[in-house]
């Protein structure tokens, strides 16, 4: 029993002689010793010398709306409890910013881009079909959100995640679109990222320099960004202007568009093409040019009551998702559309099904959900297509 005693008395002891070898941060500052500098300030003083070395090209911030071109997927989970409170104190004190040398850099990721490079991030010991099925659904549990960069090329960069051993948040390494390793919490790594870029050393006076200080991850010409804030109440041309034309997705997600004008017809190389909630009232035949369209998705526009016929040419097309417009008939030539796989017409004021439905065999998934097709219809049509699934309840 005595032994048992003694254990604690000498732990408190060895704890009490711990404590009081400690010098409080009001004493030391008495004393003049050196406090610890804050991360903000810290940044801040890297960005003046890398900027008065490089110019003032060598460091810059991100609009905190700037928004990529496109999403990977519509699901936009809210990150916001993988987000460490050091971190959301940093980016509110400082913002999105970013600095370069030409050579090495770092760049912390607005809001819309964490979600873009999270949602391109693979998990360990998972295959990437699964999570991209889940992702598509919207049924996916994010494990990890990618914050920073320095080449986001291959998805590489750094995230948070819960450590292996506890549920702590810290920052892991992100290579080839995978966590790799854990970095610690994110003032430890910061301090070492900030250790590291601040041992860069400055050009010599008159020596050329391998290339120009500027956005490291490019995402300026990457995104929407000012161009989609200043247009975005003039329409959809203005809109889709600050595309390239060789773009292969386009996702745009509550945009007041009214109509998809002609200009639609230039992107030549599009495969898949997101109008949701765009308040849209026309559709232009144009989009019979996107001969390599596979997904078109023009839901939730209950003011879109028609369809151009020439969408039955569309010799590509895979998906269509009409949901919750006001659609109520289909084009008799729709019935070309021999690769349509999947057609959602959930919520739709649709009465009856045209009979060219019947013969498209490759159909695999028709949503019904929430019409007032009738009954027998329904029935009759999955007897003509014992292959796909009919989703029906009134």
């Amino acid at each position: 029993m005595a032994s048992q005693k003694s254990a604690p008395t000498r732990a408190s002891s060895a704890k009490a002689k711990k404590t009081s070898s400690r010098t409080p941060a009001s004493t030391a500052k008495k004393q003049g010793a050196a406090l610890p500098v804050s991360l903000e300030s810290a940044w801040q003083d890297l960005e003046a010398r890398l900027v008065g070395a490089w110019g003032p090209d060598a460091a810059g911030q991100y609009a905190s709306e700037l928004e990529p071109m496109h999403m990977s997927f519509e699901h936009a989970p809210d990150l916001t409890p993988l987000l460490p409170e050091a971190y959301l104190r940093f980016v509110e004190a400082v913002g999105y910013r970013w600095v370069s040398t030409g050579k090495k850099g770092l760049a912390f990721l607005p809001p819309r881009w964490r979600l873009q490079a999270s949602q391109g991030m693979g998990e360990p010991g998972r295959q990437w079909t699964t999570v991209r099925e889940e992702r598509e659904a919207g049924v996916h549990t994010y494990r990890f959100v990618m914050f920073a960069s320095e080449d986001l090329n291959d998805t590489n960069g750094y995230c948070f995640g819960k450590s292996a051993s506890d549920d702590a948040l810290v920052v892991w390494s992100v290579e080839d679109s995978l966590p790799t390793l854990e970095l610690g919490t994110f003032a430890s790594w910061l301090t070492k990222k900030l250790a590291a870029l601040n041992k860069v050393a400055p050009p010599k006076p008159g020596s050329k320099r391998a290339a120009s200080p500027g956005d490291p991850l490019n995402l300026m010409m990457e995104s929407l960004g000012e161009a989609a804030a200043k247009f975005r109440d003039q329409g959809a041309s203005a809109i889709l202007g600050t595309f390239p034309r060789d773009t292969k997705d386009i996702f745009l997600l509550g945009r007041t568009l009214g109509v998809v004008p002609e200009m639609m017809g230039e992107f030549s190389e599009l495969e898949h093409l997101t109008l949701k909630h765009a308040r849209l009232t026309q559709v232009s035949g144009a989009l019979v040019r996107l001969t390599k369209l596979k997904r078109l998705d023009l839901s939730w526009n209950p003011g879109l009551e028609t369809l151009p016929p020439e969408l039955g040419h569309m010799d590509a097309l895979e998906s269509l998702l009409l949901d919750n417009t006001g659609v109520h008939t289909l084009p008799e030539t729709w019935g070309r559309l021999v690769r349509l796989k999947y057609l959602g017409l959930k919520a739709t004021p649709m009465t009856t099904l045209p009979s060219w439905l019947y013969g498209l065999r490759g159909l695999k998934h028709l949503d019904l959900h929430q019409t007032s097709i009738p009954k027998e219809e329904v029935e009759a049509l999955r007897a003509a297509l014992p292959d796909c699934n009919v989703g029906f309840r009134p």
